[in-house]
C-alpha cells in the first residue's frame, strides 16, 4: 500500500481537525455581541450628552447671577469642550478653561504626531 500524502483524509479527518482547533465563536454570535455592545455604547453616549447639557444649564443659571457670563463650545479638532468666563461689563475674559496657550500647544502636537509618525504603516 502507498502512503498518504498531505496529512489524513476520510470520515476520521473532520473529527480529528475540530478536536485540535479551539472551538471558533459563530458569526451569528460574535454579531450578536457586537450589536448589543453598540447599543449599550450609544445609551452611555446619550446620558453622558444628557449630563453634559444639565451641567451647562446649571453652569449658566449659576453664572447669570454673577457679574460674568460663560459661554461653552466645543474644539472639534481636538474634540474638546472649552469654557470661557467674561466680565459682563467689560467683556474682557476672565478665565478660559483650558487656557488657550494649552490649547495652541495640544493643536501644535496634533500637527507634529502627523509629520513626526506615519500613518501608513
Amino acid at each position: 500500500m502507498g502512503r498518504q500524502v498531505g496529512g489524513a483524509s476520510g470520515p476520521n479527518a473532520a473529527s480529528n481537525r475540530a478536536q485540535m482547533e479551539p472551538d471558533k465563536p459563530r458569526v451569528a454570535d460574535v454579531a450578536s455581541a457586537v450589536n448589543q455592545e453598540r447599543v449599550e455604547s450609544l445609551k452611555t453616549l446619550r446620558s453622558v450628552n444628557n449630563s453634559i447639557e444639565e451641567a451647562v444649564e446649571v453652569l449658566n443659571e449659576a453664572l447669570s447671577r454673577k457679574s460674568t457670563s460663560a459661554s461653552i463650545r466645543r474644539d472639534e479638532e481636538l474634540n474638546r469642550y472649552l469654557v470661557t468666563i467674561r466680565d459682563k461689563e467689560s467683556g474682557e475674559v476672565v478665565r478660559e478653561i483650558p487656557d488657550e496657550a494649552l490649547l495652541k500647544f495640544a493643536r501644535n502636537l496634533q500637527e507634529l504626531k502627523g509629520i513626526l509618525f506615519d500613518e501608513t504603516l
